[in-house]
């Protein structure tokens, strides 16, 4: 009997950290979408999770940007979620930007894109073909040579 209570106890155990193992953290993201951010100054990041959906779930976030800036905006994935993230910079109702080209169908880890002018812009988040994902953007401000 305490053979087999111990052996349940190392099975319940083993799959316990299996599990804590392999799962990514949004802090292990920040950490690995700061290594993609290269040669850029960490500004802030934003954490997304969304639920599958369709339409494709939206979270939106606003940001000030300066004029006469090079910002660079990088994305990162959590390998547990089938989702992959797309990020678009919005002025009004104006794209400025997007981390993924649906004409090409080309994902980009990192945008840098250089502001014209200063005032209120947003970013919206969301995942391809509205699956359900977890990721992390980074806005960073990038030295202008």
């Amino acid at each position: 009997m305490k053979r087999i209570l111990f052996a349940f106890i190392v099975v319940l155990v083993s799959v316990s950290f299996a599990k804590n193992a392999s799962a990514q953290s949004e802090e292990e993201l920040v950490q690995i979408c700061g290594m993609i951010a290269k040669d850029a100054t960490f500004l802030k990041d934003f954490r997304i999770k969304l639920d599958a959906g369709d339409p494709p779930p939206v979270q939106r976030v606003p940001v000030i940007l300066k004029k006469d800036v090079k910002y660079r905006f990088s994305v990162c994935n959590s390998k547990d979620f089938e989702g992959k993230v797309v990020l678009q910079l919005f002025d009004n109702n104006r794209m400025l930007a997007t981390t993924y080209v649906i004409a090409t169908g080309k994902d980009y880890p990192t945008i840098d894109w250089v502001c014209t002018k200063t005032g209120a812009y947003h970013l919206f988040f969301s995942f391809r073909d509205g699956k359900a994902g977890l990721a992390v953007g980074l806005l960073s401000m990038v030295e202008m040579m």
